[in-house]
């Protein structure tokens, strides 16, 4: 709390009381001992008004009139905060009252005797009515604020002016006003609005009152997902018939939820997820009967049968009652319904928890935590792609070797992957996984810990957890963790003090600070403190505002007000008794608190080495009892950090090595097979092509092999192919794979074992005969170092030419391996654009203008992220004077930038401010 600069609470308290006293009773003191009485001005006074005594008169009835509202601003102020209801009253110097009697109420609360870090945990007895609900009133904002109310809205990924008035203000043509409220602000990533066409994704804009706050259109519905509620449930309910849940859950499989979750077992929900809902359309059908079918006698040939666990076994149709005494905040999984087929169940034994990913350095997180840290892996590779240069003439141009990652991040980008083993698209790319994610809902739960089978979640809103014992460390730092991996500016914010981050994640922290969007390191547990009451006054005044009790009820009706989850984190062994008495409305305010210590007020929990709660006290106590907490050793959580940070734009100097497969010189011979894998995977024998599409294994393993022509022994392809399973039964699977692959290729080709194997032992290494299958990925590494040793021009745009013709698309398109995606993909696509882009520059210094466009086009298509390939396609167009497609070009690479929220290189820049200028018509005269 602050009070003209204030910050301890006892002196904020008596300057607000001097004030307000000042005010109430100071004033008619003055003017009581001063102007009393008051001498009336008479008749012949006011037929001229400039007469000293009816200027008297005139200025001491303003100074009573004011000095009465105020009286009646604080009575009214007085009277809402006695009564802890909510003032619909609305005076003249109403928001000065409530802000004198604010800095009073919470500043009376704290200990009056000693300074905040000396009085003891046990000293007061904090209980949430120490605090009434409305003793916090809006306080004066730091900045003028407009007068006139207005709306707020967060730009989203393509959005224009004209769009958004149109969504929002019903024309398009009001864009004006947007721009009147919005001019000369300075948004949340430091830039300034403008009057112009550039939108950045995230700025919050105000608009005018009137403002909707959906659009108008009503075809896409959504449903906030209650406690204990199935897709069965919402399907019946908002769509008359449960069996169209797989519609919904058809829409929503994969899509980000609130808290970073993802909708991909239809068993599974989440209170708060958000879910789209088809329409209603179709008549409903007729209810079936509510009773479950008789089993069949036959004894079923799945195993998975007796592992089955006890939440989806004979579950009633109809969601049953809580019983009480349940804990509040367990994942429960929602049952299928009774007619989904007990064969369509994945085998219990398939994974060991669905929710959890084991890391090889001992950790365990959340499954949800993978989502963030994909994303910053994806943003940074598209970073480097995005800013790669223009090769030069003579450049040597290699595949690049990414580096490997650690193999806590290897795991924990491996279980991203397996997240989507059930989706039809698999895992997308980088951009679309990027842009995929971006929103502005704050996360609502907490992902704890596990218990048996079952996740445990808290809710943040109002959570005030204290954690102690040897496995403490590590479970603070996977919750902080949890949190930056989804923060930014607008969904979450934690607070830290400055040496507690050092001491969970070393001092490299205090460097990585401004890129890691959501951490606020402070000096100490008081300036945290002072900064958690700061929000407190401020929430107050945007929830009056919004005439809302809460801010979990101002999410629901406002949902694009930017209200990040607020969580403190920090050291305080012996407890804090003012952060107790703060926490008792922590609820109100969406915010909550993680201590390393103990707490009063709240939940401390005794964390084993193990990280298991062996001992809880507090209102969670029943519910944490037991859990297995979620937990990152320092290592791991510093390396973790890092990517982070790198994921949202720190530079980074890690240099690559080159990558070039050491592939087996051309056959002399015909090879009755060939293999193309740089682009859409084929096979051809013998000129026709073989289908393989039903022996999924035998394709990965060709693949598998291609990209590794020295070949791989058994272990290392089993480790890539079948890394989850036991080492016999992927041996088991590995011959069956290649008895497949040998039979597809004999078959089609009509060659006995005895003339070809296709796929050869030598040694423990199997490996792919080049004598009888041709591989175009070879033959585009034997293209590109044919170009690197090229002596001259001519030899050098033959050789680049054969590396175009090879580059159908990106490798393996079509298919979505794990191994394949980082380790192989992106080298070899960052290789083939900068070919294409030095084979494109030799065609313009020799004057093949149209064939250099050609290849700019193929090299955009390839990669349409890479700014150096659209760049040198709008730069050749507006040389060629294809003004028009130059333009059209720069909208959609402006669109792409603007949908990651990412401003053009300067060099891009340039390009663009060029083809406007273009665009400009010639002002004759």
């Amino acid at each position: 709390m602050t009070m003209y600069g204030l910050r301890h609470p006892i002196l904020a308290k008596t300057a607000a009381v001097v004030v307000l006293t000042g005010l109430v009773a100071g004033i008619p003191a003055i003017l009581l001992s001063f102007f009393w009485p008051v001498q009336l001005p008479t008749v012949d006074d006011l037929a001229t008004p400039a007469e000293p005594v009816v200027i008297k008169a005139l200025l001491l009835g303003t100074v009573w009139t004011c000095w009465a509202l105020f009286a009646c601003a604080v009575l009214i102020e007085l009277v809402g905060t006695a009564r802890a209801r909510h003032r619909r009253v609305r005076m003249p110097f109403q928001r000065l009252a409530a802000y004198l009697i604010t800095t009073i109420t919470v500043a009376a609360t704290a200990p009056a005797i000693a300074p905040r870090g000396l009085v003891p945990a046990a000293a007061v007895a904090i209980t949430p009515a120490a605090l009434p609900e409305h003793s916090l009133t809006a306080a004066e904002p730091k900045t003028a604020e407009p007068t006139k109310p207005y709306a707020t809205y967060v730009v989203q990924p393509r959005d224009t002016l004209w769009a958004i008035a149109g969504k929002r203000l019903g024309d398009p043509m009001r864009y004006r006003e947007i721009v009147a409220l919005n001019q000369g602000r300075t948004m949340d990533d430091g830039q300034t609005f403008t009057r112009g066409d550039w939108l950045s994704p995230g700025w919050t804009l105000r608009l005018p009152a009137d403002a909707t706050k959906k659009e108008s259109s009503t075809s896409e519905r959504t449903h906030t997902v209650a406690a204990g509620e199935t897709l069965w449930e919402i399907a019946e309910q908002h769509l008359g018939d449960g069996e169209r849940y797989k519609e919904i859950f058809k829409l929503n499989g994969g899509h980000p939820q609130p808290g970073g979750a993802r909708l991909t077992d239809p068993d599974v929900l989440e209170s708060g997820w958000r879910l789209i809902l088809p329409e209603r359309g179709r008549e409903p059908r007729k209810a079936e009967p509510t009773h479950r079918r008789t089993p069949s006698p036959l004894p079923t040939t799945k195993p998975e049968t007796h592992q089955t666990t006890h939440r989806q076994a004979a579950v009633p149709h109809s969601r049953p009652a809580s019983e009480p005494g349940q804990p509040a905040h367990h994942e429960a999984a929602s049952p299928r319904p009774p007619s989904e087929p007990a064969q369509a169940k994945k085998p219990a034994a398939a994974i060991s928890s669905p929710d959890v990913v084991m890391l090889p350095d001992g950790g365990m997180m959340a499954i949800s935590f993978v989502t963030g840290l994909a994303v910053a892996l994806a943003s940074a590779r598209l970073r480097h792609r995005r800013r790669l240069a223009v090769p030069a003439i003579d450049e040597a141009v290699s595949v690049p070797a990414p580096n490997p990652q650690p193999p806590a991040v290897r795991a924990l980008e491996q279980a991203h992957h397996r997240s989507y083993t059930d989706s039809e698209e698999g895992p997308p790319d980088d951009f679309k996984l990027v842009t995929s994610t971006f929103a502005i809902d704050p996360p609502v739960m907490l992902k704890a810990g596990i218990r048996g089978e079952d996740s445990v979640s808290l809710e943040l809103s109002g959570l005030n957890l204290a954690l102690t014992g040897p496995g403490a460390g590590d479970c603070i730092r996977a919750i902080v963790l949890d949190l930056l991996a989804q923060a930014d500016q607008h969904r979450a914010e934690i607070v830290i003090p400055r040496q507690d981050a050092s001491r969970w994640f070393g001092e490299a922290i205090t460097t990585l600070t401004q890129h890691l969007p959501g951490l606020r390191m402070v000096a100490t547990l008081n300036e945290a403190i002072d900064y958690l009451e700061e929000q407190f006054v401020a929430r107050r005044r945007i929830l009056r505002d919004h005439d809302a009790d809460d801010i979990p009820q101002l999410r629901q009706d406002e949902p694009g007000e930017p209200l990040p989850a607020l969580l403190l984190t920090a050291c305080s062994t012996d407890g804090n008794a003012y952060l107790d008495t703060l926490m008792g409305l922590a609820s109100t305010f969406g915010v909550g608190a993680v201590l390393a210590g103990r707490s009063a007020s709240g939940t401390t929990c005794e964390i084993g080495e193990d990280h298991r709660v062996t001992k809880a006290t507090g209102t969670l106590a029943e519910e944490l009892l037991d859990v297995t907490l979620f937990h990152l050793p320092a290592d791991t959580a510093a390396t973790v950090l890092h990517k982070l940070a790198v994921g949202n734009g720190m530079p980074t100097e890690e240099p690559m090595s080159a990558a070039d497969l050491p592939v087996p010189p051309p056959s002399a011979a015909a090879q009755p097979v060939r293999f193309g894998i740089v682009g859409e995977p084929v096979i051809e024998v013998c000129g026709k092509v073989a289908d393989i599409s039903g022996r999924t294994k035998a394709l990965e393993l060709f693949v598998l092999l291609a990209v590794h022509p020295k070949g791989l022994d058994r272990e290392e392809i089993c480790e890539h192919l079948w890394p989850d399973v036991e080492e016999t039964l992927a041996g088991y699977r590995f011959h069956a794979a290649l008895k497949d692959l040998r039979a597809v290729l004999r078959e089609s080709s009509g060659l006995g074992e005895k003339e070809a194997s296709f796929v050869e032992r030598s040694g423990k290494a199997y490996r792919i005969q080049a004598q009888h299958v041709d591989v175009d990925l070879w033959s585009f590494h034997r293209a590109l170092a044919d170009a690197r040793t090229a002596t001259n021009e001519e030899a050098k745009v033959t050789a680049l030419e054969a590396v175009a013709g090879i580059c159908r698309g990106r490798l393996a398109q079509s298919l979505k391996y794990d191994w394949l995606d980082q380790d192989h993909r992106w080298p070899l696509t960052v290789a083939s654009v900068k070919a294409l882009l030095q084979l494109g520059a030799l065609h313009e210094r020799a004057g093949r203008a149209e064939r250099a466009l050609e290849i700019y086009d193929q090299a955009c298509a390839l990669d349409p992220d890479m700014e150096s390939a659209a760049r040198s396609a709008i730069r050749l167009l507006l040389r060629l004077g294809h003004a028009d497609e130059a333009r059209i070009r720069t909208n959609h690479l402006k669109t792409r930038l603007a949908s990651l929220g990412v401003l053009p290189s300067p060099e891009t820049q340039a390009v663009l401010d060029q083809t406007r200028a273009s665009s400009r018509p010639s002002v004759t005269h």
